[in-house]
Order: C-alpha cells, then structure tokens, then sequence
C-alpha cells in the first residue's frame, strides 16, 4: 500500500509542479559583500514565502508564479559572501522592500527583468538609520530560455545594487535618514515616505538616467532639447520624441525626461507622458489591433508590466492600458489587472495553524517560514499558510520574543480541498508545541474558526 501511494503522491506533484516555478539562488556564484560593511541579517518587509513574479514555462510560455526556493530572507543571505565582521566594520541590516521577476518573449529571443528594492539600514545609540537605498527594474538577455536564467537575472540585480552602494559611498553620496521605528521582518514602513519627487510641485526640467534620479530629483541639465508628438494620431499613441540640437551627444542611459511640467517615461526610444495624481504618477497607454512596435516598447520600458500590455495589443479592439509608476522599483504597472490574461489561480497545498486560546502563557507569537516572519499571532488567532506544490519539506518556526524558535517540518507536496491543522500552544516557561490534529479535530476547528480571528 505504501508504494502505491508513493507512485499516487508523486503523479500529483507533477501534475502541479508546472503550476509555479522555483528559483534556486544557489545555482549561481555568490557575491562579496562590498568592504566596510558587514550584513548581521536579510529581512523582508513582505511575506517571506510570497511569490516573487512571474515566468514562462513549457511549449506555449505559459505564466506560472515563481516562488524562491528557500525562501526569500535564507536565499538572498545565501547569494551574498562575506567573512568575519572585522573590528570598526559598520553592521547593517538588509531590508528588502520589493523582489519582482518578469519575462517577455521578443522576436526570436526573451529577456528577463527583476524589480528590486533593498536598503541597507544600521543601528546607532541614538535609533535605526537608512544609509543607502536602491530602486530599480534590470534587464539580462535569457536567450531562447528565459527561465533558465532567473537565478542569474536576480543575482545581477543585487550585483548592480550593491555595486551603486560602493559608487555611491566613493562619490560621498551615502546620507543617514532616521527611521521611524526599528525594521521588523513583514512589515513595510515606507508606504507614504517622502520622496524628493513627491515634494516638487513638478519635477524639474532635464534628463533623468535612471529611476533613482527622477525619484531624488537628480536631472542632468547639460542637454537641450524639446519634446515633439511621435505620430500624427497622438491619441491613439501618446507618445513623444526627444529632440536635440544637431551635433548635441545624448545620454547613452535615459530613464525618462521632464519638460518642467510634465514627466515622460522612455518607451523605446519615445517618451509616454506621466500625469502627477497625488503621491502617484500614472498614465494610459492606447493599444492599437495589430501594433508591431509594442513588443519593443515593452521590452525596453515597461518590464513587470510587458508581458499583459504585448498581450492585450493582440485585441481585435483598440484597448486603454490604464498604468501607474511603481515607486519601489521603476516601471509601469497596470492599475487593475488584465483579468482575461492573468495566470489561473495555481493548487495550493494548504495548512492552517492555529494558536489555542487553551495556552497555559497568553503572549504574542511569531510565525516564521523558511526561517523569515510570516505572522504574528495572538491567542486563538490563526494564520492559512497557502504554499504552492514543492518536493521538500517546509520549515515552520515559531518562537516568543527573542527565544529560540521551536521548528516543525511540514509535507507542501500534495493539494487538498480542506487545509491541514495544527494546533500551537504555548506553556509554562515558554515552551511551545506544534501538533498536527485528526481530521475530526481538523474538521470541528475549521467550522468554529472566527474569520475575524484569521491573520492576514
């Protein structure tokens, strides 16, 4: 009976495991971790066990969520290199605020871009700093076999990053910004963060390199020029192109330009127009039936959001891409998704952990998965833990305060309709339990679970 049930067991985790892909940052060469700084942890102000993006798998490149193989927090500590912290050495935290991976397929290749955000922050007597910070969207070719080069593209993305903090440090661009509390795994405080941009009543005239220059308001100033419509229907492309005196030397690197008034977005090679609506720029794209330049465009400009506005240019209808610029990272995003080319909603494998309102000890409880924050958990609160198909086993810690966590290891290889229960207590002196239920238990819980109990 057991090997049949082997054989059954394996048949369903590969009918799922097309369903996502995993990126496996060990594949790849580690990095160094520029001198004068030591990282003490990487940490996530998201969920740890989140999907990082989207890539295309199999014949037809169907979209599949890509998840990080070990987690986000254990799989970018393991891709940085560093050795013993030495004397004088600054202690830093990574926090990493945004990790988005795409692909797009382009006449007879496809690219890979990665979306990311990271600070490093440390610690000082009088509070937590912010001493560098970098947001930006990369690109790598991936040849014919984008998804094969994930754990490239993503090392990449942290290799130029990191090379930015040692630019910046030698040009003595490095600046300690106060944080308004100290960094928590999970928790992002940057949602209304003031960026020099935001308080410009419009952003200044000039050419911006890259993303980061726009946002800190950084234009260089030595290139004339003026913007003029591309196309005579300017409604159905809002597009523009930049004009320079002849002889002048452009930029090799434009990450967008502003007349004074207005800021405009390249998009291979032309410039879509960004309108300021509060603290978000946004802007619509119009999709004509049959345009042989969106493939282009996208691939160079648009990267997280490629993938739906090429697709939707397949419309036999004229079609509106509402977008809006994505602070974290750079690119345009759709404002709502496109429903019709989304990714089908993928078999998760389930489990569900509860903390007794039975323990012995009432006290906050810290959830962690691959080793990151996932919840916290106060008693009689629960937390659904939706993982996608995998083969190895999950670690799932839980620990009170600074104490050691207690780890349990559970099976994510197989889907059910109902999720698997556990039940968390904590006891006298801290000690804590995790016990997987029957399925009566698992079924009386499941029908007397308060929703507004549930961790989100």
């Amino acid at each position: 009976m057991r090997a049949w049930w082997s054989v059954a067991a394996l048949v369903l985790f590969c009918s799922t495991a097309e369903a996502q892909h995993f990126i496996d940052l060990s594949k790849v060469d580690r990095l160094v971790v520029p001198e004068g700084i030591f990282l003490d942890s990487v940490i996530a102000s998201f969920s740890d066990s989140a999907s990082v993006g989207m890539v295309m798998k199999g014949m037809g490149n169907r979209r599949v969520p890509a998840y990080m193989a070990n987690g986000i927090r254990a799989s970018v500590q393991g891709l940085l290199k560093q050795g013993e912290a030495a004397p004088g050495v600054l202690h830093c935290t990574m926090r990493i605020n945004a990790l988005e991976v795409e692909e797009l397929a382009e006449s007879f290749s496809e690219n890979c871009y990665c979306g990311l955000n990271f600070e490093l922050l440390t610690r000082t007597d009088s509070g937590w700093y912010r001493i560098f910070d970098r947001a930006a969207t990369t690109m790598l070719k991936g040849g014919m076999d984008a998804t094969a080069q994930q754990e490239a593209n993503v090392a990449a993305a942290f290799a130029r990053g990191l090379a930015a903090f040692s630019a910046a440090r030698q040009a003595g661009q490095l600046a300690r910004t106060s944080l308004p509390a100290p960094p928590r795994a999970g928790f992002f405080d940057g949602a209304d963060r003031s960026y020099a941009v935001l308080e410009a009543g419009t952003p200044a005239r000039g050419i911006y390199a890259s993303y980061q220059d726009f946002r800190d308001q950084r234009p260089d100033t030595t290139v004339a020029f003026t913007l003029k419509p591309a196309g005579a229907d300017r409604q159905a492309m809002p597009l523009m192109k930049l004009k320079t005196d002849k002889g002048v030397q452009v930029p090799e690197t434009i990450w967008g330009v502003s007349d004074g008034r207005q800021a405009y977005i390249n998009f291979g090679g032309k410039y879509l127009g960004l309108d300021r609506s509060g603290r978000a720029f946004t802007s619509e794209y119009s999709i004509q039936p049959g345009s042989t330049a969106v493939g282009v465009a996208v691939g160079v400009s648009f990267g997280l959001i490629g993938a739906a506005v090429y697709m939707a240019s397949t419309a036999s209808t004229p079609r509106a891409i509402p977008v809006e610029l994505d602070l974290l990272t750079g690119t345009l995003k759709p404002v709502k998704a496109i429903r019709e080319n989304a990714a089908p909603a993928a078999a998760t494998s389930d489990h569900l952990f509860l903390y007794s309102r039975f323990s012995a000890v009432d006290t906050v409880l810290e959830m962690l998965v691959y080793g990151g924050h996932e919840a916290d958990l106060q008693a009689d609160g629960y937390r659904r833990l939706a993982l996608v198909p995998r083969p190895a086993p999950v670690p799932v810690s839980f620990r009170v305060g600074s104490g050691e966590p207690v780890t349990i290891h559970i099976n994510a290889a197989t889907t059910s309709s109902d999720p698997v229960v556990y039940l968390v207590n904590v006891r006298k002196g801290d000690r804590i339990t995790v016990d997987k239920v029957n399925s009566e238990m698992a079924a009386s819980i499941l029908r007397k679970l308060n929703p507004a109990k549930e961790v989100k």
